[in-house]
């Protein structure tokens, strides 16, 4: 099956109803920020004036079984969120597909698409988390690119710091999903240094102008600044490979409520 991008439609919908905006939050690598920025997007759509009730969250496809601060996050500002997806690339899985033991491609995007439906319904807005770069999963047939048009999302790409292999990972990342029909917004740039060369300033100065002048109906949405902190907390939430799909009642699917730390975290952000 083939799947075709088009904007989602508010299934039942009355006159006053309107389908949630779907945006799925991609990246140039694994752990470049991509859960961080939907963190980021979610405070601020409740600093909006969303109510909880009106948001959702959910990584359909994912590599890793941990924790995040997304998911203790959305636990304790009652966001109903889905932080381990009905796909997980589990060591081992690719081979186990090619060998015909979990269906067809097919049927794994449209395992994502349902759960995206489930969670979005009565939604106003609705943050995907992508998984790794956007072909990660093409192997099976079940990468970013592919549940971004299953599920009629826009994309927003975070990229790295930088100037020149910034600009270039962004197209290589915007270019898999244009080809797909995909429409990408724009794009936040992670980690940068806050002095030097490839400080956050010099390099805001020389993407922003290469964007309007190449890409002027796409964004530079902001360029983030490294902090230790945030580091500290990736690496205490590093990814955890495991060589099954979680069961249901397993402790991985468990969120506990923000520490102190985390709402720390959480300012910082």
């Amino acid at each position: 099956q083939r799947w075709v991008w088009r904007p989602m439609k508010a299934k039942g919908a009355g006159a006053h109803e309107v389908a949630p905006l779907r945006l799925l939050v991609a990246g140039d690598k694994s752990h470049c920020g991509k859960s961080t920025v939907s963190l980021g997007l979610l405070v601020s759509l409740l600093d909006l004036g969303f109510l909880p009730s009106e948001l959702a969250y959910i990584k359909p496809a994912t590599q890793c079984v941990s924790a995040t601060l997304t998911a203790r996050f959305c636990e304790s500002a009652g966001i109903e969120y889905v932080h381990i997806g009905p796909v997980v690339f589990y060591r081992n899985f690719t081979r186990e597909f090619l060998d015909g033991k979990h269906g067809s491609s097919a049927q794994l995007v449209e395992s994502c698409a349902r759960a995206f439906e489930r969670i979005s319904a009565g939604k106003r807005a609705v943050v995907i988390d992508g998984v790794g770069f956007p072909t990660v999963g093409s192997i099976v047939g079940c990468s970013s690119v592919d549940i971004a048009l299953a599920c009629g999302a826009r994309v927003l790409l975070v990229g790295k710091s930088g100037v020149g292999d910034a600009i270039d990972s962004f197209n290589l990342c915007a270019a898999a999903f244009e080809q797909a029909g995909v429409p990408v917004l724009g794009a936040i740039f992670n980690k940068l240094s806050l002095k030097g060369q490839y400080s956050h300033e010099k390099c805001s100065e020389y993407i922003r102008k290469y964007f309007a002048k190449n890409r002027p109906s796409q964004r530079v949405y902001g360029l983030l600044p490294s902090l230790e902190s945030l580091a500290v907390l990736a690496a205490e939430e590093s990814c955890g490979f495991i060589f099954m799909h979680p069961n249901p009642e397993s402790h991985v699917l468990r969120v506990v409520p923000m520490t102190e730390a985390d709402e720390e975290s959480v300012k910082q952000v």
